[in-house]
Formats: structure tokens, sequence, C-alpha cells
């Protein structure tokens, strides 16, 4: 795979991961997985989380394309 197609997959995982974050949609919100990681993490904690891992993935999928 070329440099393009990982940044265009890692821009793709970053917009999902901020459609997750800013609209908290129930059917994701409410998985075994989050509900874990909410409980050990709290509320806040998670949401400082996960906007961190949506701009590492942005930032790093704009990177790698523009390689």
């Amino acid at each position: 795979m070329t440099n393009e197609t990982w940044g265009i997959i890692l821009i793709l995982y970053g917009i999902i991961c901020a459609y997750i974050l800013l609209l908290k949609p129930p059917f994701i919100w409410n998985m075994s997985k989050f509900k874990v990681m909410i409980k050990m993490m709290g509320q806040k904690g998670f949401t400082i989380f996960l906007a961190v891992w949506t701009l590492a993935a942005l930032i790093g999928g704009i990177i790698v394309y523009n390689l």
C-alpha cells in the first residue's frame, strides 16, 4: 500500500473518531468496551483520550498522505 492509501485510511479513521466524540451515538457509546473504558478513566478522561486519539489519527494521516 502506498503512503497516500495509508494517509486516507488514517484520515477516515480520524473522521469516524471525531463523529463518535462529538455526537456520542448511543449505539456506540453503550458498547461494553466503551463502558469499561469510561468506568476506568471517568467520563472526562475518556473524552480527552478520544480527542487525543482523533487528533493523532487526523494529523498522522495528513503527514503520511503528504510524504
